[in-house]
């Protein structure tokens, strides 16, 4: 048993669905079929979740607090190789360009302001595979419509949704301006993103509206302006005549079409004339070498840290440029003897691109590929997961509906530590999850989770 299992009996994650009267499920679900809330916002897909997945209130405040004792656990890593994010950019071998990135930013706490670790559950016990630390996590308004949807058409009323994360995430904004302030909601224009996904600034306005309206609620002043309309440089930010405090920056600067005004944000946020709500650093510990990291790191925790890491973040090494040869054949030699049980990552990519599954290739194909590819970038190669499986009703957008046994990813929004609302993923129910990963951008379903509150003390 785990040290997650021994925590406490409602501390493992199982979905509680079966467990409520049969009645209630089959009203929701008649209810649910009869709706039209697709919320999948700019994402491909044909079907969406007819019923949120339901776990113990316990178990889902246990669940958070585990995802922030990883977060911090990874911190601790990256920080015994860094001081800075300069020098964390620097030793992660990371080529992006990074333009509102403050080198001489410290690795403190203010970096896990915002996170989605992505987790696995694997006989009722989390792993997390990815951390997604930084701005530009999306989806938050359309979960939380889907949540309360789904609280409404629960007709016994027991289950509760999990806390806000609309309203977690601005209270944490104004906390970056003690005292109140003016934060600035602004659009952009992008290659890629959510901003490119929507259809032009007025849809991504729409989109960020629900944000807009908790800041303000939160006790801040708010600004609603696209990047090009905004001006001052080292002096400050402004926008029209009201100047800028914090920026609600949903997004990391490689996505930004607008070079002038990424040069306007930069030369704002490096001279100290205005605060990023989540500081570009943060996206620094997204990079799944942080992940292998923790495992080479192992005799350095404290020993109720190492046991964390080893019952719930699964092998993980790296392999890339700048790495010691003789690490590098231990790391090669390691991957083909357990071909079978690893799968292979990009370090810092994104939406399951460059993802491979060891069974599913012959050796020498799999050595080949991580020779060649880790010569020009950094992979990770990390423990292969069967998780859990869950029975979901999902629906078409031609109202087709079908039952389906899929896993799922959990992933629990962290505002400063914090729990507050929960990303699910599925498979599209037609596909073969052990192919690729379950990824939204890739047409995965997108769901949510309601709570049933513990009766016991």
């Amino acid at each position: 048993m785990d040290a997650y299992a021994r925590s406490g009996s409602g501390a493992a994650l199982h979905d509680l669905w079966p467990r409520l009267p049969g009645g209630a499920r089959s009203e929701l679900l008649r209810r649910g079929a009869e709706a039209d809330w697709w919320i999948a916002d700019a994402l491909p897909g044909r079907w969406e979740a007819l019923r949120p997945l339901v776990f113990s209130e316990a178990a889902y405040y246990r669940f958070g607090a585990l995802a922030a004792d990883v977060l911090r656990c990874a911190l601790l890593a990256c920080r015994r190789r860094a001081s800075t994010a300069g020098e964390l950019y620097r030793a992660l071998h990371d080529h992006r360009d990074l333009r509102l990135l403050d080198p001489s930013q410290p690795l403190s706490a203010a970096l896990l302001r915002l996170a989605r670790p992505d987790a696995l559950v694997v006989g009722g016990t989390p792993w997390f595979v990815e951390l997604n630390v930084g701005p530009n996590i999306y989806g938050v308004p359309g979960l939380e419509r889907r949540s309360a949807a789904f609280a409404r058409r629960w007709r016994d009323g027991v289950l509760v949704e999990p806390p806000s994360t609309l309203r977690a995430r601005a209270a944490c904004l104004a906390g970056v301006v003690p005292g109140g302030g003016r934060a600035l909601v602004p659009t952009w224009r992008a290659v890629s993103g959510i901003a490119a996904k929507l259809d032009g600034t007025r849809a991504l306005r729409r989109y960020l509206r629900p944000a807009a309206k908790a800041a303000l609620a939160a006790g801040l002043d708010v600004s609603v302006a696209d990047l090009s309309e905004v001006r001052g440089g080292a002096d400050g930010l402004w926008a029209g005549d009201d100047r800028v405090d914090v920026v609600f920056n949903q997004f990391v600067s490689p996505v930004l079409a607008d070079g002038g005004a990424a040069a306007v944000l930069r030369a704002a946020v490096l001279a100290g004339g205005v605060r990023l709500f989540v500081p570009e650093a943060a996206c620094l510990l997204s990079a799944k070498q942080v992940l292998a990291w923790m495992h080479e790191d192992l005799d350095l925790y404290a020993p109720a840290d190492r046991e964390l890491i080893l019952a719930h973040v699964p092998w993980t090494a790296w392999l890339g440029p700048g790495q010691p040869p003789e690490l590098r054949r231990a790391v090669l030699a390691h991957a083909v003897r357990e071909r079978a049980g690893l799968v292979v990552k990009p370090s810092c990519g994104r939406g399951g691109a460059g993802f491979a599954a060891g069974h599913r290739l012959a050796a020498r194909d799999w050595l080949d590929l991580l020779s060649r590819r880790s010569r020009e970038q950094t992979l990770v190669l990390q423990r292969r997961l069967v998780p859990d499986r869950t029975r979901m009703h999902f629906r078409a957008r031609d109202g087709a509906r079908t039952a389906a046994r899929v896993p799922f990813v959990l992933s629990p929004f962290l505002l400063d530590g914090r729990v507050a609302g929960a990303c699910v993923r599925h498979p599209d129910p037609e596909a073969d999850p052990a192919v690729t990963p379950v990824n939204a951008a890739a047409g995965g379903v997108v769901n949510t989770v309601l709570l049933l509150p513990d009766t016991e003390p």
